[in-house]
């Protein structure tokens, strides 16, 4: 997966959490991205994540 495809992946997770005002800030803020939008190595530890939870059922990862 880009760089690109998995801030997606974090962004729409940020909106799914309830930060739909400005949810690239809110992933930001947790340190999910940089600020150039890149994911940082906590983002793809969250979307690794999520993506093993969907596999069990557990959440299903938006794409």
């Amino acid at each position: 997966m880009s760089n690109e495809e998995i801030a997606g992946h974090i962004v729409t997770f940020a909106v799914q959490c309830g930060n739909a005002s400005d949810p690239a800030a809110a992933a930001r803020a947790r340190g999910w991205i940089d600020d150039h939008d890149r994911p940082t190595s906590e983002g793809r530890a969250l979307i690794d994540a999520l993506g093993q939870q969907s596999r069990y059922g557990a959440y299903r990862l938006i794409v």
